[in-house]
């Protein structure tokens, strides 16, 4: 396909044409002009033109090394999650359910971790492959090589390409360092766990032809266990308006269906056991299982069980060592040599809860034998729920990522004249093994559980092929019972069980690589002189390959025809993954001033920029921005841009193979009465008594790819002012207002979307399957171009810094940003699509303000209000901050509906959130200038606030603070 034009981009294209005709005849003209000023021009991230004036049409957020280190953050990936314009469902690199691979993600604006663009010095990264995104993990960036952060806030797909839509994060390395730097860095919470530890070294040297830095670090943190805080202790619910106690149906004593014709020997008189052809059953805490008098019927509001406490961490162990080299040799005066390597080791894991079994046809497929040995019932057993704690270890998956990124290239200067240039290749790569244990080989566990019989030459349980036929015993399997209590590894029979389980847990080996291969060339200079100044261009070229490949263990490969694999379904997937594209780009851009020192206009520039991209995928698309900069008065310069933007799909989302995810829900069907719906699959097998209640607030949900998506299209506006005030010396005040508009949003419909759109207008109900009671037992989720978002708000800024005084100084910052609108419609055109509060509900009124978990196909948490205030205290050697982040209140939406109610309840609102941090430093001038500094994070203490929705621990542990109170100290040499 080729994208449309837009009238933006026609102008600009032939403003810039028209520009560049009058180029040759004036570069020799101002290049003497040009050579005295060319050293104080550097290049702002947001334009790819080098310009002495800092100040641009485009909103810059600039983080010096300094503030990373005094945040007392181990990580940058650390450090960023606090800034105000990162909203939505970054990723915490330390999130058990989801963040395990270690990966930390930005997310500008709420827009989704793929719709921020990350930079090393204007080029780009090798993209994670912890998340199918392709997002740039921003801890594969060492922490030794960063001299400073620029966070563009504003959109720029004309200059750099897909995905700076929300922004741009541009990582600037240190350049010109002399001599060696060591820093060693201990953390650990009030409570003793969480422990954090940090070393880094580097060496530099510099001499009239280049420069030489090496450098290595090492950080090490420990995991935090769900059980270890009070807020994670429990599945919480909402009950009557109250917090309750939640879990899962699949509990120790398990979960069976079986006729009530067969349960003889219960006590069916109990109302739990309802009134129909089948009864659902648990056995007695303590008794054997061997009789149906062992049973009783299953009660689903206090037969639950907490995997919170069992297994699950809250955050996840990370083990990194990184090294990099950065080079620069001067060939002749004027060109040089440059190099810049990297190497990241990444050693990750998380942990689950024991495995729950789920023997039914969509889940797992494995009954339970009529004629196992254990079976007392004298039926198969096709629905059986179980949490094998005890029978199996506990889940568990490690990764081993590596990271390897490595650019050079040739830049210079044309001559004695004002234009530069630079030429380059990067090369990106990032291969990753994970390890998974804890899950069961469903053909031998459909053996240990299928007919069973006792050997009658030696007295022992075998698994036969034919009921009563030892002749047919099935070598090497000896039969589970799920129907008692775990095996007790002191006995005879405990320990046979044991190892027959133990042969059937076998650890699933999967392997992923991304790469990124870039080529590169740019031009910057002047043009020609004008009344208010010169006019500079950049041109450029690029081109762009990139590649995924994933090779998933056979075991856990599901074949054609089949809905479940080697594995039980948990592990499952449909197949392998590779995926190529590349992308040819060609852009240019112009700085033409307007006015300049005439009454009310100090400066009047224009900015205009352009970029095409031709996709091996999909096409052609061309995007360019206007920028306006106008200064009336030196105290005072109001700004402005509008710019076209696009997303193309990453290799994830193209070609991901299928795989399943445990996705929270809310089915329409709970109280189902046999009222009419739009299509009969709706409530399928719901009893239309009222009585129906989903018992899983999750659903294994298979994520599908999709090759034919079309990249997203949208524009950004933000107009703004910077004031400083000549009459008061150090401050200065930034106001800043911004607007995303995308179309062809690319994104998945959550599962609840799905459900009511089937129960109100008959569609998507095929993508979910019902059992037997009528609970939703799997679904199917494809990614789309489905719909359109539109955000807004302000970014607002202070800064003071006081004159010196006898007492030191004082610097102050204020960082706030304000979300006005963030509204998605996930169908385009249907008003019923429209998410918020509720999905898929016509009511809707948009996400600002509200928390929808990334889990549940959400957006993350779209709070209105953040800031972040420094007071920072400097006297000689002497320095000491106070730091406050400060999160606005949300509405949780949908998955919060009132356990045991019908339908919805009003909407949650989980507390705002207040963080306060300290930091004492002091500098040793004795020690060439060492320093030392200790901290404490969080106070208060502040826990973060229940939000019952949340798919980890029972908050949003991409937002708040998950450890509590936590101390830590650095000590930085100089030599």
């Amino acid at each position: 396909m080729k994208c449309t034009s837009s009238k933006l981009r026609d102008a600009v294209v032939l403003a810039l044409v028209v520009g560049g005709a009058y180029s040759p005849a004036s570069f020799a003209q101002d290049a003497a002009a040009s050579a005295t000023t060319n050293l104080d021009k550097i290049e702002v991230t947001g334009s790819r033109i080098k310009r002495a004036d800092l100040e641009t049409a485009s909103p810059v957020f600039v983080i010096d090394r300094q503030a990373i280190q005094s945040s007392g953050a181990a990580t940058v990936g650390e450090f960023l999650q606090r800034t105000p314009a990162i909203a939505g469902a970054a990723t915490n690199p330390q999130v058990n359910n989801g963040g395990g691979g270690g990966a930390a993600t930005v997310d500008l604006r709420g827009l989704g971790v793929n719709r921020s663009l990350v930079l090393v010095d204007g080029r780009r990264w090798i993209g994670s492959v912890s998340n199918a995104s392709g997002a740039v993990d921003i801890n594969s960036i060492p922490l030794g090589l960063i001299e400073r952060v620029e966070v563009l806030k504003d959109g720029a797909s004309a200059i750099y390409g897909s995905d700076a839509i929300g922004g741009v994060v541009n990582f600037i390395i240190r350049k010109d360092f002399d001599g060696v730097e060591a820093s060693a860095y201990y953390g650990t919470s009030s409570r003793g766990d969480a422990a954090t530890e940090r070393y880094d070294a580097v060496f530099g040297m510099t001499n009239d032809r280049g420069s030489l830095m090496l450098g290595a670090s090492y950080d090490k943190a420990d995991q935090v266990r769900a059980s270890d805080r009070a807020y994670s202790s429990q599945p919480y619910q909402l009950y009557a308006g109250e917090k309750g106690i939640g879990g899962t149906s699949r509990i120790l004593t398990g979960r069976y269906v079986v006729p009530r014709a067969n349960a003889t020997g219960v006590n069916l008189s109990d109302p739990n056991c309802g009134t129909g052809a089948s009864v659902t059953l648990t056995r007695i805490d303590g008794r054997p299982g061997s009789a149906p008098s062992d049973f009783r019927c299953f009660n689903p509001q206090t037969d639950v069980y907490n995997f919170q406490a069992d297994g699950n961490l809250t955050l996840t162990p990370q083990e990194r060592t990184s090294m990099f080299l950065n080079g620069t040799y001067k060939l002749t005066d004027n060109v040089e040599a440059f190099v810049l390597g990297s190497w990241l080791r990444t050693d990750s894991s998380f942990a689950l809860a024991p495995l729950p079994f789920d023997g039914r046809p969509a889940v797992d497929n494995v009954p339970i034998s009529a004629n196992s040995i254990y079976n007392p019932f004298g039926v198969n057993i096709t629905d059986a729920r179980l949490r094998l704690r005890d029978f199996i270890p506990t889940r568990t998956t490690r990764f081993i990522t590596e990271t390897y990124q490595i650019t050079g290239g040739l830049r210079g200067a044309f001559g004695d004249s004002s234009w530069s240039w630079d030429a380059s290749y990067g090369y990106g790569r990032s291969p990753q093994t994970s390890s998974v244990k804890g899950y069961l080989f469903s053909p031998g566990l459909a053996a240990a559980l299928g007919p069973s019989m006792i050997d009658p030459a030696t007295g022992n349980p075998i698994c036969v092929r034919t009921p009563g036929n030892p002749a047919t015993a099935i070598n090497g399997c000896l039969p589970v019972n799920f129907l008692g209590p775990a095996p007790d590894p002191s006995t005879p029979t405990g320990q046979a069980q044991l190892s027959a389980l133990g042969l059937i847990n076998p650890t699933i080996t999967n392997t992923s690589e991304n790469t990124l291969k870039v080529y590169n060339a740019n031009a910057t200079g002047d043009l020609f002189d004008v009344p208010a100044g010169t006019v500079s261009l950049a041109v450029g070229v690029e081109r762009r390959e990139e590649s995924a490949s994933s090779t998933s263990d056979f075991l856990t490969i599901i074949p054609p025809g089949e809905t479940v694999c080697l594995t039980t379904q948990e592990a499952c997937t449909f197949g392998n993954i590779s995926g190529e594209f590349d992308v040819n780009e060609v852009y240019a851009e112009a700085l033409v001033p307007l006015l300049a020192d005439v009454p009310f206009a100090e400066k009047l520039n224009l900015t205009l920029g352009t970029r095409y991209s031709d996709y091996s995928n999909f096409g052609g698309t061309t995007n360019s921005k206007i920028g306006v900069e106008w200064k009336p008065f030196s105290d005072l310069l109001l700004r402005g841009t509008y710019a076209d933007v696009f997303r193309a799909p990453t290799i994830g989302n193209l070609f991901s193979p299928t795989s399943p995810s445990a996705n929270s829900y809310v089915d329409p069907c709970n109280g189902y009465s046999g009222q009419a719906t739009a299509d009969p699959r709706a409530c399928a097998g719901v009893a239309p008594d009222g009585s129906f209640r989903q018992s899983n607030n999750q659903v294994t949900s298979f994520q599908v790819a999709n090759p034919n998506l079309q990249p997203e299209e949208g524009d950004v506006f933000t107009y703004g002012f910077v004031y400083s005030p000549s009459w008061l010396d150090g401050f200065s005040v930034t106001a800043d207002y911004w607007r995303v508009s995308l179309d062809q949003f690319i994104t998945r419909l959550p599962e609840t979307v799905m459900l009511n759109q089937c129960y109100q207008f008959g569609r998507y109900c095929d993508t979910f399957i019902r059992d037997e009671a009528g609970d939703v037992a799997q679904m199917t989720n494809a990614i789309g171009n489905f719909g359109e978002l539109r955000t807004s708000g302000v970014d607002l800024g202070f800064r003071y810094n006081t004159p010196e005084a006898a007492w030191g100084r004082l610097s102050w910052n204020l960082d706030t940003t304000y979300i006005r609108q963030y509204d998605v419609r996930l169908l385009s055109g249907d008003p019923s699509s429209d998410v918020g509060a509720f999905p898929g509900i016509p009511q809707s009124k948009g996400l600002a303000g509200t928390f929808v978990d990334s889990a549940s196909s959400g957006f993350g948490n779209i709070a209105r209000w953040r800031a972040l205030n420094d007071l920072t205290w400097t006297f000689g050697n002497l320095n000491a901050s106070l730091t406050t982040r400060y999160v606005h209140h949300v509405n949780e939406a949908p998955d919060v509906a009132e356990v045991g109610t019908d339908g919805y309840v009003a909407k949650r609102q989980v507390p705002s959130y207040t963080q306060t941090d300290f930091q004492l430093g002091y500098r040793l001038e004795a020690l060439n200038n060492s320093t030392i500094q200790i901290g404490v994070r969080n106070l208060a203490d502040r826990q973060p606030p229940l939000v019952y929705s949340g798919f980890n621990a029972s908050t949003d542990l991409r937002t708040y603070d998950a450890i509590g109170r936590y101390y830590w100290m650095r000590w930085t040499a100089r030599f």
